[in-house]
């Protein structure tokens, strides 16, 4: 479904999209400008700022999420905001299409010379998601005719012919936007240079180690010391680890990708390159590809991937690491990795029926993506932990546990307000021209011109309570499937029609419901939200007699705020009983969960042959996405279990 069709009008998350709209937006466009983002695009810095080589992807996403926002509702100081810095990035723009602001003001001789550590084509990908949005938004094509234009350069300077580069993106992206493009404009030539960027990588000779040797060949290279730390301080981070545990596994080029099997290297790096090989099985019927994004799935979600769905464990090169290493209070869990694992999941189910790939959206954004950004809307998580002691994250060079306004590196925050702008599009789907419902968030779609004939309504009460109401309100009267997701967490979904049980079939994860349908049909979705302890793989040695706790699809965890410090000691009881109870944490309508549990005792000595005592405690368990609003202090998912 696209955005036209889908709406969230009330519930949840058309507060949290009020918030995304009216609030962060603003708030990171101002740091974009006071930070020289928008000024750099005309040079206009000041003596002791530089221009980064990442910043325009940063301007392009923060503009997408104003084109899916205007989609729902036009907005003038939106429009005049995004045509003001489209017009400055045209105006960048060289005669032979050529267009990064960077390069063209500060390294004109070094314009794709260094695709390994580089952003170019990075840029150029986020660049060119947003034009097609702009696009799509009112068919306005200026933004979209320029980067075409830019397009058909790269498709000039890379290619297999005598007289082009044989490289592709260290940083991945494009590859996703040029599927995007084609889908948009039907030109094979997105689509051909797509899969020439995803078949390319990887081969041998291999294009990165002949990329070092001619750059220590070149005599003139720019002198990175008359440049401000920060960004002396990334392009070293990025020489450091583009080369870490396997050859180039930091960029996904360590084997063709149709042999990478598990997922390696920078996180964020690897998930877009999973979206987009994603994409081009489907559109080019590669099953031999399928299989393959199948394969890395698996290794992702059973292996890789944490519990609030975060991905990317290693804080050394924001990584993936190797299976199981799940630690809690060193996990990186980057949010852009979360994002790029919901697009992956995304087209995953483009291709097939299966409930699973819903089930990690829901998980992710009701989790991680929800709990990466502040209730106010101000602040934003990088890096997303599990475990939480001020005092600990002190000494080992990480951010502390609060949300910050501004990131050196701001490519989260941006990601998180398109993400939550294009809320919409996850919500249904079709199969086999059938609707299906895969989030049950409170919307309106209007599928009236399409063989079904649908115009529906659903009313959420997640996440606060487990029911879900789908009426009719148009009706071709046909004979038709809708197929409703049965959650991971309750297998038992319960389904009423016009307040009658209905007894559903099973297809792949979903309830099929096939019936005339008629206008005022009603359907009455009933989920079991009560408190459940969940366990962790053994294999992943950090939770050994350990359990973490859920309601529903909701994540909990203990705050130091409501249990006092050393959350390490607290005990929970495997069979305990959860007291809900309805409370607000910074203005935000809560169910928090207590239950009696004890603390581990001791005496002062550091080591004794005395057994530790276990005192008779309260445990308050709060929702994870509101952790870190009430000031610093510990938080903890995976509690000790007895």
């Amino acid at each position: 479904m696209n955005l036209n069709q889908v709406r969230i009008n009330e519930g949840f998350w058309k507060n949290r999209k009020d918030i995304n709209k009216n609030v962060s937006f603003y708030s990171v466009l101002k740091i974009f400008e006071d930070t020289g983002r928008v000024r750099a695009l005309t040079k206009d810095l000041k003596d002791d700022e530089h221009h980064h080589i990442f910043w325009e992807s940063d301007l392009a996403k923060l503009m997408e999420s104003a084109f899916f926002m205007l989609n729902h509702q036009k907005d003038d100081k939106l429009i005049e905001i995004t045509e003001n810095i489209i017009d400055k990035i045209i105006n960048n723009q060289e005669e032979d299409g050529y267009l990064n602001s960077y390069f063209s003001f500060y390294e004109p001789q070094n314009k794709f010379t260094n695709l390994r550590v580089r952003h170019e084509l990075y840029c150029a990908g986020h660049l060119l998601e947003s034009a097609v949005e702009h696009k799509k938004l009112n068919g306005e094509s200026r933004f979209f005719d320029a980067m075409e234009k830019y397009v058909d350069h790269i498709i000039s300077i890379f290619g297999k012919n005598p007289n082009q580069k044989r490289g592709y993106p260290g940083h991945q992206e494009i590859e996703l936007a040029l599927v995007k493009a084609y889908e948009l404009t039907g030109n094979e030539k997105y689509l051909k240079l797509s899969n020439y960027f995803i078949e390319e990588r990887g081969t041998l000779p291999h294009y990165f180690d002949e990329e070092t040797k001619k750059l220590k060949e070149v005599e003139e290279i720019i002198d990175y010391s008359k440049f401000p730390s920060e960004v002396r301080d990334f392009i070293r981070w990025q020489d450091n680890h583009s080369n870490s545990v396997k050859k180039h596994d930091y960029v996904q080029a360590h084997d063709v990708p149709r042999k990478q099997y598990t997922a390696e290297g920078h996180s964020v790096r690897a998930l877009y390159m999973f979206t987009a090989m994603a994409d081009l099985a489907r559109l080019n019927n590669d099953s031999d590809m399928l299989n393959t994004c199948k394969k890395l799935w698996r290794n992702i979600v059973d292996k890789r991937m944490y519990v609030h769905s975060g991905v990317g464990s290693a804080h050394h090169g924001e990584r993936f690491s190797f299976d199981y290493d799940l630690t809690n209070d060193m996990a990186y869990a980057e949010t852009c990795a979360t994002i790029a694992l919901i697009y992956f999941a995304e087209r995953l189910s483009r291709i097939e029926l299966n409930s699973e790939y819903s089930d990690i959206i829901e998980n992710s954004i009701y989790n991680l993506i929800l709990a990466s950004t502040s209730i106010d809307g101000k602040g934003f998580f990088y890096d997303n932990y599990l475990e939480c002691n001020p005092g600990f994250l002190q000494f080992q060079n990480r951010r502390h546990g609060i949300r910050d306004e501004y990131h050196t590196c701001s490519c989260c925050p941006p990601n998180v307000l398109r993400l939550i702008a294009s809320l919409d599009i996850y919500i249904y789907s079709s199969y086999k021209d059938q609707l299906v419902v895969n989030q049950f968030i409170s919307s309106e779609l209007d599928i009236s011109n399409n063989k079904q004939g649908l115009k529906i309504k659903q009313i959420s009460k997640f996440p606060c309570e487990g029911n879900s109401i789908i009426e009719i309100l148009e009706s071709n009267d046909s004979n038709s499937s809708i197929f409703i997701r049965i959650p991971k967490w309750d297998k038992n979904m319960k389904v009423l029609i016009n307040n009658e049980q209905f007894k559903y079939s099973v297809a792949d994860g979903f309830a099929e419901i096939n019936r005339k349908w008629k206008k005022e049909d009603k359907i009455e979705l009933n989920f079991d939200f009560s408190p459940k302890l969940l366990r962790s793989n053994s294999n992943v040695r950090y939770n050994i007699r350990k359990a973490c706790l859920f309601r529903g699809p909701i994540l909990y965890c203990l705050e130091g705020v409501d249990n006092g410090d050393k959350l390490n000691q607290i005990i929970v009881n495997s069979d305990s009983k959860f007291e809900q109870k309805n409370e607000k944490i910074a203005d935000l309508d809560i169910i928090s969960l207590s239950t009696k549990g004890s603390r581990i005792q001791s005496n002062d000595d550091l080591y004794s042959e005395e057994k530790p005592i276990l005192k008779e405690t309260e445990i308050k368990f709060i929702p994870y996405y509101t952790w870190s609003n009430r000031g610093e202090n510990e938080m903890l998912v995976w509690i000790n279990e007895k």
